[in-house]
């Protein structure tokens, strides 16, 4: 499901197949937003609509956090001899392609050990690694469902939009009255992802 990075092109790595996932879904739910918005319109002309937030890495292939405008190579990416402390640990490096791969090695690893690091990893800037860490998470299938709930009224509006996106995946029903609760969230995004995951369960709006 995820592309192990080996050798990455010199130019800008493109977005991994699950960043594609995440953004086709969330460009779902903005367009369900944007039909609602439409309909309440006459009753909102004084207040300020909220522009959906779309984080920088997904319409420019940028390394802020690296230092430099494309991403270079790093001198060690992690790997599968890696301890999980290890690679707990990477997640929070200061390179784009260390932390993103490190998160698809601990999707591997027992999710006793790897749980609570990937979902401190969708507070990432980097839409990459964020996106990484959702279908990583989503790989555990509902044993991951309790904590994902949990995270669904995290402090932290990323963590919440990452659950509501992983919640989609999980298709855990228990899950729904938190997901609509997010799905009126001050959060553009984490509203956007939740409206999506609803609908993915069959809970879109009445007609």
């Amino acid at each position: 499901f995820f592309l192990m990075i080996r050798r990455p092109p010199r130019s800008t790595p493109k977005p991994s197949s699950a960043a594609s996932d995440v953004y086709k879904r969330q460009v779902h739910g903005m367009e369900e937003e944007k039909k609602a918005d439409e309909i309440s319109t006459e009753e909102k002309k004084t207040e300020d609509k909220a522009e959906p937030i779309v984080t920088r890495s997904m319409v420019e292939e940028a390394c802020p956090t690296c230092g430099a405008q494309e991403p270079s190579m790093p001198a060690v990416l992690p790997d599968p001899s890696w301890s999980t402390e290890k690679l707990i640990a990477a997640t929070k490096d200061k390179h784009m392609l260390v932390r993103s791969n490190a998160i698809i090695l601990l999707s591997k690893r027992e999710i006793s050990e790897s749980l609570e690091a990937l979902i401190e990893a969708l507070k990432d800037e980097e839409y990459l690694v964020k996106s990484n860490a959702m279908v990583a998470i989503s790989a555990y299938g509902k044993q991951a469902s309790e904590r994902i709930i949990q995270a669904l009224s995290d402090a932290d509006k990323d963590v919440r939009a990452g659950a509501a996106w992983i919640v989609g995946e999980l298709k855990d029903n228990s899950a729904i009255a938190a997901l609509e609760k997010v799905a009126k969230d001050d959060y553009p995004l984490a509203r956007i992802q939740a409206k999506a995951s609803l609908l993915a369960m069959g809970r879109g709006p009445k007609k």
